[in-house]
């Protein structure tokens, strides 16, 4: 979500949002699903097994084969050093749902685009910098908080 320049990159995991017409809407049980977007490969999907006693022993077994004949996992770009900046200042769009106030005002929304106060639940969906939920990423297990990335394009 949003932009940075050609020399830093930066990422983050966060559950998301899918619609029923996007690819990772079907990617269930022990498979996993990524979508991948660059400058020069635009928009790539990846499915795959990801758990599971014969995927993660494959995985682990291949890992240790390449590890004995001293494989190492490249990164091109890096050694290039077209990719010479990461940054965890970069904004991003995310549905809060909470019940307490004071954790709320934790994430530091920069905006809030909708707001909902209920008997049950309260819930903000507005623009927080991704900086910050770094700095509560243990906090967050603690808290009686959920926080979902919306997808929405466009925040910086």
């Amino acid at each position: 979500m949003g932009k940075t320049n050609v020399n830093t990159i930066t990422s983050f995991v966060l559950p998301r949002f899918i619609s029923p017409d996007k690819y990772l809407y079907n990617v269930d049980n022990e498979y996993n699903g990524v979508i991948t977007e660059a400058a020069f490969a635009d928009k790539q999907f990846f499915s795959g097994k990801g758990a599971g006693g014969h995927a993660t022993g494959s995985a682990v077994l291949s890992d240790i084969s390449a590890n004995s004949y001293g494989y190492r996992y490249e990164y091109k770009k890096y050694l290039q050093g077209t990719v010479t900046n990461y940054t965890r200042n970069f904004r991003i769009e995310v549905y809060l749902r909470y019940n307490r106030e004071k954790d709320r005002d934790l994430f530091g929304f920069e905006e809030v685009s909708e707001y909902f106060c209920g008997k049950s639940y309260k819930y903000a969906i507005g623009i927080v910098n991704l900086e910050r939920l770094y700095i509560l990423r243990e906090q967050l297990q603690k808290m009686d908080v959920f926080i979902v990335n919306t997808g929405r394009k466009g925040i910086n």
